[in-house]
């Protein structure tokens, strides 16, 4: 009964989760396009520009080109972060080029630290209007085999390191049975763990660097193109720290282990802070780092994290470093009571771990996941969903697990950990996936159409179509208390402002189109999320009012 309950709580929490106008986008999205895609214009712009919806990072892989339909170049080549808004690329195009479709070609680096391009079409002269349409498109980069290789290691890594210690220092703690054989295989798990979180650090310096400048494995290793990626602030900066922590802990472990005892926490605590400066240092290259609430996000993705190598390694130590104090028993005389010992003693732990991955997974996805419809219609949503079904059946492992604890069998523990934990290390693996896949965005929210009462009995309606990042309309509608069209409004100023970012205010006038009716069309919206409206009018009697609306504002579909 408890059990239902818990989960049909955690159900609705998690719908709640994903309803919730939480939502904050990871990779950077364009909200502002200047020509606009498809925009025909009566003659050359001298600049072209595009502003997304966080900062980009500076660096020669970003590139802003500006090519004819033969594919020729006519930008002056001169692509550049706008000083006074970080946010910003734009280029100078050269004079007096001839009408006709040109296309603007971009590539950014975003706050994330991950790679995102793209083509906007646009048109120039009267020849434009008798063109096919092209559509703009944006891509980001699609995790493939390297990347696999490369995050296996690291996690498993991690997982197979701190599940030595965690075995070793309060598993088996309480066991006064100790083995040789047992510090002997702890103490190569231990330096191949180490082997492959370094492994895996030293192969990911090339591995962004192939991403970032798009080229193949063979030029990823050239020096001047190495040298741009640690340059970058983001990712460049904490791989040097990251390398300088791995040579600390490998001479960390070196003196803790001929201290000559693995149950000591006064041996083990000097690695154990750097194996979790370590973890946190991941936080630091992702989503959760580019993310507005990132105060909430990186300690939520470095808890998520820890508690998952933490599970897994709880795990590994009981099904991969125990049986060796029975090697030379057959199987079924063995004493599998050392297991059900372990297994009783790693679950409270487990389920704490649990409850901490669950709990910051939906805090996450409340940040990176702005629908449920987003889980089964982008590849982020369906990895994301992907990871959520395989945590549900090691939650269940997890369980049958202890239950046999409690119930003390005599036979062995089988398969099924080494199942849980091998669920574990592809959930792991799913989750660095995630990292490097563009965020969906927030989905077109529809027109925004609502009335409101004025202080002295006036109507107000304020529709605002398509209600999408870029050009939109603004219509106000007012009429008295009889439902007749207000005649005495001198001025109407509408006032726009976001509540995801501070990006100032912006006013303007909405002229009138017929009595009681105003309408204006502008791109005043410029990136998805939450915005207020201030309707600010001015009668001719001098009296005037202000009345706020608020307004989800969703991308164009």
């Amino acid at each position: 009964m408890y059990i239902k309950k818990f989960g049909l709580w955690m159900v609705f929490f998690f719908l709640y989760s994903m309803l919730s106008p939480i939502f904050t986008s990871a990779h950077a999205y364009i909200t502002k396009a200047t020509p606009a895609e498809n925009e025909i214009l009566p003659k050359a712009p001298s600049i072209v520009s595009i502003e997304f919806d966080e900062r980009i990072q500076s660096s020669s892989f970003a590139s802003l080109i500006v090519m004819d339909a033969s594919g020729k170049r006519v930008d002056l080549k001169n692509a550049h972060i706008n000083k006074e808004n970080p946010r910003m690329m734009e280029a100078g195009v050269k004079s007096n080029i001839p009408d006709g479709a040109y296309s603007i070609h971009w590539k950014v680096i975003s706050a994330d630290g991950h790679p995102i391009q793209g083509v906007i079409p646009f048109h120039i002269g009267t020849a434009g209007e008798n063109s096919n349409a092209s559509q703009a498109h944006t891509t980001g980069y699609i995790p493939k085999l390297d990347m696999l290789i490369e995050r296996g290691l690291l996690y498993t890594g991690f997982s197979l390191y701190i599940g030595v210690i965690f075995f070793n220092l309060i598993i088996r703690k309480s066991d006064n049975r100790q083995s040789t054989k047992v510090q002997s295989r702890s103490r190569i798990i231990l330096w191949l763990s180490l082997l492959g979180v370094s492994l895996s650090l030293l192969f990911n310096l090339p591995l962004q660097t192939k991403i970032n400048a798009d080229v193949s494995w063979s030029k990823a290793f050239q020096l001047s193109l190495l040298r741009e990626t640690l340059e970058l602030p983001g990712f460049g900066h904490i791989w040097v720290i990251q390398m300088i922590l791995v040579a600390l802990l490998s001479v960390a472990t070196y003196v803790a282990i001929k201290r000559g005892s693995f149950t000591s926490w006064k041996a083990w605590v000097i690695p154990v802070m750097l194996v979790v400066g370590l973890l946190i240092t991941k936080a630091f290259i992702g989503h959760a780092a580019a993310s507005k609430y990132k105060e909430i996000a990186i300690p939520m993705d470095f808890l998520h994290l820890f508690a998952a190598s933490l599970w897994l390694g709880g795990l590994l130590g009981i099904a991969f470093l125990l049986p060796v104090d029975h090697a030379g028993a057959e199987h079924d005389k063995r004493d599998w009571s050392l297991y059900w010992d372990a297994i009783r003693r790693f679950s409270p732990w487990a389920m704490a771990a649990v409850s901490i991955i669950f709990f910051t997974g939906l805090v996450t996805s409340t940040f990176f996941v702005p629908t449920i419809t987003s889980l089964f219609e982008t590849n982020y949503g369906k990895i994301l969903f992907a990871k959520i079904i395989l945590f549900v059946v090691m939650g269940i492992l997890g369980i049958v697990h202890f239950v046999k604890g409690k119930l003390r069998r005599k036979k062995g523990i089988g398969a099924t950990v080494g199942v849980e934990w091998s669920i574990g290390i592809i959930v792991m693996v799913l989750a660095a996936f995630l990292t490097n896949l563009p965020t969906p965005p927030i989905p077109a929210t529809g027109p925004f159409h609502e009335t409101r009462q004025l202080d002295n009995g006036n109507q107000l309606t304020l529709s605002i179509s398509p209600n999408a990042v870029g050009m939109n309309t603004f219509d106000v509608e007012l009429k008295d208390k009889n439902g007749q069209p207000v005649t005495d409004i001198e001025q109407l100023t509408l006032t726009v402002s976001s509540l995801d970012m501070e990006m100032g205010k912006e006013t303007f006038r909405v002229p009138a189109v017929s009595t009681g009716r105003f309408q204006t069309k502008g791109m005043y919206l410029n990136m998805t999320g939450q915005w207020t409206i201030k309707v600010h009018g001015l009668a001719t009697s001098l009296d005037s009012f202000d009345i706020d609306f608020r307004s989800m504002v969703g991308s164009r579909q």
